[in-house]
């Protein structure tokens, strides 16, 4: 991981000890990664972008979120071929078993989703499938009870079991203590996600990669992802793989119809979705989700094939042949709001 931060003349400081800034309050568009002096890397063909991710050894660092209007089996089968891999959402547990025996007769792998409730035996029965991972799915992952579920679940199947979501590196640590490997990360920075809004609660999202990296966890960056830079600026902070949602949203392979050209998307804890699946808002839930439709995208190939060719991108600028030497020399730059302005293609402003 890269906690490297350029100041000026050669010198750098390291993140959290930075001098301009709450090192608590970063997000992807405070920072660009800063080109390197004296490269090496020739052509961006030449980028291995690979990583072992748990069990698996993963083609790409990018996985599927388990929104039920993002991954399904199609998505499924489309990561897997492309390199990645799917989280599958939680579902009523023998439709989830009907899709992972069908995933599993194609060899297609994916990681599935439980949740608190009948945790150590829907794990059992995924378990008897042959199953190397599930995700413990639920939104606020520092809870004790989710600790301690995921790593009897670990301890007593050998599987391995994500947990999530958390933000710190206190979380990150308490994981550590408990046996936990995986750790998904993010909290209100998602696309369909109002959180934050709702609850007031959340972190800045890429320091909340950089608490959680600290660890020394593997982590799933979870949220903010708007463009190919966001996606490169987590991994250079140490994300082992970057989790996407609402970009998918909307594409060919994403659950749902084309209705006059567009595809519904929404959160796992929105109002629709609640309705959906038995749960009722009140005096103790509120939506923290939105529901939308998107237009319709076409196959998710480009936008997966977009994400790493901005990856690869990103590490011929820091001269780095594979995601090691990324993590080990990116440096970050402070962005000022005038500098944010910069990034974009201004030619199509300032037009008076």
């Amino acid at each position: 991981m890269s906690l490297n931060f350029y100041q000026a003349l050669g010198k750098t400081e390291t993140w959290p000890n930075l001098s301009q800034v709450s090192p608590a309050s970063l997000t992807y568009d405070d920072v660009l990664l800063v080109p390197q002096t004296l490269t090496e890397v020739s052509s961006r063909k030449k980028t291995d972008v690979s990583v072992k991710f748990g069990p698996f050894v993963l083609k790409k660092p990018i996985v599927a979120s388990p929104m039920d209007t993002v991954s399904g089996e199609r998505m499924a089968r489309l990561m897997y071929k492309l390199g990645g891999l799917a989280f599958m959402p939680r579902v009523f547990i023998n439709e989830a078993l009907t899709a992972c025996r069908r995933l599993q007769k194609d060899k297609v792998e994916a990681v599935y989703s439980i949740g608190l409730k009948n945790a150590a035996a829907d794990a059992t029965q995924f378990k008897k499938l042959g199953i190397k991972v599930l995700l413990l799915d639920v939104a606020h992952g520092g809870m004790k009870n989710v600790v301690e579920t995921a790593a009897e679940i670990q301890a007593k199947l050998k599987l391995t079991v994500i947990a999530g979501n958390i933000v710190s590196f206190d979380q990150a640590m308490s994981y550590k203590k408990a046996g936990l490997k995986i750790a998904r990360v993010g909290v209100g920075g998602g696309g369909l996600c109002t959180t934050r809004l709702v609850a007031g609660t959340g972190f800045p999202q890429l320091s909340a990669v950089f608490e959680t990296v600290s660890s020394g966890l593997e982590i799933i960056a979870d949220g903010g992802i708007r463009k190919p830079a966001d996606f490169s600026k987590a991994i250079a902070a140490g994300a082992r793989v970057i989790m996407i949602g609402s970009m998918l949203a909307g594409t060919e392979e994403a659950p749902g119809e084309v209705e006059g050209g567009f595809k519904k998307a929404r959160g796992q804890a929105s109002e629709d979705y609640m309705k959906d699946n038995g749960s009722k808002l009140g005096e103790f839930r509120s939506a923290e989700g939105i529901t939308t439709m998107v237009p319709y995208k076409g196959s998710a190939e480009w936008i997966i094939n977009d994400l790493i060719g901005g990856l690869r991108s990103a590490m011929s600028y820091v001269g780095a042949k594979n995601i090691a030497d990324f993590q080990k020399n990116a440096q970050f730059a402070m962005a000022s709001p005038a500098a944010q302005g910069e990034n974009v293609a201004h030619i199509i402003y300032n037009k008076k």
